[in-house]
């Protein structure tokens, strides 16, 4: 069965879910989900298996089908370069249009932070605090591993 997640705790761990062909909306705990955590939020599709408890709708088990976090990563890297959020900062905007010379922009980690941070606000404005440190704590470790950073 397919649904939305409507409500989200991440605080307490549990979500509820909008499904096909159900009144009431299915309750999803956190250790029923086959995904990294970081990605659910309100709007996420799922695609989950239930049953019925005491109070409703449980779900089983749950697998990720969209998710607006990872919708706002792509969205955060694909298009112009934002300026940077950071004062003090002198990264320009960058035309994606731009014609590749080769070379790479190395930036500093504050760099890549504001940028990242920003892009994924301006894509996704209700992720919480946690998903952006989680989605910009994995394109800093990407970004490390590849060397696109100051050392």
């Amino acid at each position: 069965m397919r649904g939305e997640v409507v409500r989200y705790d991440a605080i307490k761990g549990y979500a509820f879910v909008a499904a096909d062909g159900l009144d009431e909306d299915v309750f999803l705990h956190v250790n029923d989900i086959d995904f990294d955590k970081a990605l659910l939020a309100v709007g996420a599709v799922v695609e989950l298996d239930h049953e019925m408890g005491e109070r409703g709708p449980r779900a089983l088990s749950a697998s990720l089908v969209r998710s607006p976090v990872a919708d706002a990563v792509q969205a955060a890297m694909a298009g112009d370069r934002l300026p940077p959020a950071e004062p003090g900062t002198t990264t320009s905007p960058v035309p994606s249009s731009h014609a590749h010379d080769g070379f790479a922009d190395v930036l500093s980690a504050a760099e890549l932070r504001g940028e990242v941070t920003e892009r994924l606000l301006a894509a996704a404005g209700d992720l919480t605090g946690r998903q952006v440190l989680a989605v910009r704590g994995v394109v800093e470790r990407i970004a490390r591993a590849h060397g696109w950073l100051d050392a």
